[in-house]
Parts: structure tokens; sequence; C-alpha cells
């Protein structure tokens, strides 16, 4: 009887219902045709895309770069105009750019329709050490980025105390004693954050053979820091000084390794 009774109700319930079971019957279908058919149109729009020449690759624009020429990175990215931007890989473009010395990292944007943007980071040069006649430039973290014939068109301190001929382009400077590196840098940041304030004074040489008595020029003015410690302070200290009027063509030294006052001697 209770089979009976519930296939009643269900008949019942199917008679009463019948337009909205139909409804939904007809509504389920039209849901999988238009997922069918967006399915099929995004397989269309795909092909299309991989297809058209209106998605070949026309421009290629290099941005962020002043010492690597955009022929050396166009070069190295081997990222052939003409064909499918969507077909494009970086990896292997990435590994050839970074090979470059100067280049530090690089990002690849692609802009559609038709444009690759490659933005490099570079390194800054900073350094330069002489040997005979050839110069070794460095960046901040020392390493050795080229050699060349000449330095006339580079704003470089001289940096003393390392053995340039043993050193690689790309590699970290030759060095016995780490802590001349990081005293390197120090000083690097020190000076690039001093000039963005006053330019008027420029360190020319940087000494760092004795870790114990590290010195900076400007001109013919020595700065003596005796040891890396309190570095800064030291700098602030010494730069006060011979920015003052008489000491700005003046040959001597400035002595601001110890605490308290500095000892300055001018030569006559």
């Amino acid at each position: 009887m209770n089979k009976k009774s519930d296939n009643l109700k269900n008949g019942n319930y199917i008679i009463k219902n019948k337009e909205k079971l139909l409804f939904k019957r007809k509504h389920k279908k039209r849901v999988k045709r238009l997922v069918w058919l967006s399915i099929i149109m995004v397989c269309i729009l795909i092909t299309l895309c991989f297809k058209l020449p209106y998605f070949n690759i026309k421009t290629i624009e290099i941005l962020g770069n002043s010492n690597a020429s955009k022929v050396e990175i166009t070069e190295a990215a081997q990222i052939k105009p003409g064909s499918n931007i969507f077909y494009a890989s970086f990896k292997e473009s990435k590994k050839r750019i970074t090979k470059n010395p100067y280049i530090l990292g690089v990002t690849f944007k692609k802009v559609l329709p038709n444009k690759i943007t490659i933005k490099v980071e570079e390194r800054i040069a900073v350094f330069y050490g002489k040997v005979n006649n050839a110069y070794y430039i460095l960046d901040n973290k020392g390493i050795l980025l080229e050699k060349r014939s000449d330095i006339k068109d580079k704003n470089l301190v001289n940096l003393v105390g390392f053995n340039y001929e043993k050193c690689e382009i790309g590699d970290l400077i030759v060095s016995e004693d780490d802590r001349k590196i990081n005293i390197a840098n120090q000083i690097t940041n020190i000076i690039t954050t001093y000039r963005k304030t006053n330019s008027a004074i420029k360190i020319t040489m940087v000494d760092v053979s004795n870790v114990l008595d590290v010195k900076a020029f400007s001109g013919e003015m020595c700065i003596k820091f005796g040891t890396s410690d309190d570095l800064k302070n030291k700098f602030n200290k010494a730069i006060n000084i011979i920015s003052e009027p008489e000491y700005k063509s003046a040959k001597g030294y400035v002595d601001v390794s110890f605490a308290g006052n500095p000892v300055i001697f001018r030569s006559k």
C-alpha cells in the first residue's frame, strides 16, 4: 500500500508540475548548448590568435639600458619579428641576455597585439682599477664588468688594493680578504647618498690595501678612516671639513681614524 501511495503521490506531483518540469529540462538543454557553443567559440578564437598575422611580432622595445646596447640585447634575445606573439618563450632569451656582465636582471612583457617589451636592470659602474694601460671597471659589489683602454666617458672612483689581472669579466673581483669588498661597498653607498645632496666634493680614489688603514682621496686631500668601524660618521666628519673653502684646493689629510676631534694637516 505504501508503494502504491508513493507512486500516486509522484504521479500527482508530475501532473501538477508538468510545465515546471518541462521548463527545467529545456533550460538544462539550453545551458548545455551554450556551454558547448562557448567552448567551440573559444577554440576558434585561440586558433585564430595562433594563425592570424595580426598577432605576429612587429616591435621589440628595450627599456632600462644605458651600458648594454639595444643591439646587443636584441641579438641575445633572439626574438624573431614576424613570429606569433603567443608562441614566444623567453626562458632561453633571459639566460643569454644575463650573460652580459652589465645586466643584473631582465623581464619580458607581451603587449598585444604585436609588441614585446624587454626591461633590463643594469649593474652600475662605480670603480675602476688600472693595470698598465688597461682599466678594469667594477660595480659596487665588486663584479668586474669590463676591461677597456680608456674611461673618458665614465665618472668612476679609482679602487686600490686588488689584483685586477687575476679577475675574470662577470666574476667577483679576486681578493685575499673579503673585508676589502665589503668596505668598498660601504663607501660606495655612503658616496652615492652624499652625492644626492652635495656634488661639490668628489671622491677620486679609495684605498683598501690595508683594511686597518682605509683611505679615500678627494683631489689632493686624503681622508684617513683607519678601520671601517663607524665609517659613515667618519666620512661625514671629513667631508664637513674639506668642504670648507680653505680646504677645497688644499693638499694634505684629514685623520678621522680615532674618537675625538679630527687631525687636519695641510701642506703649504
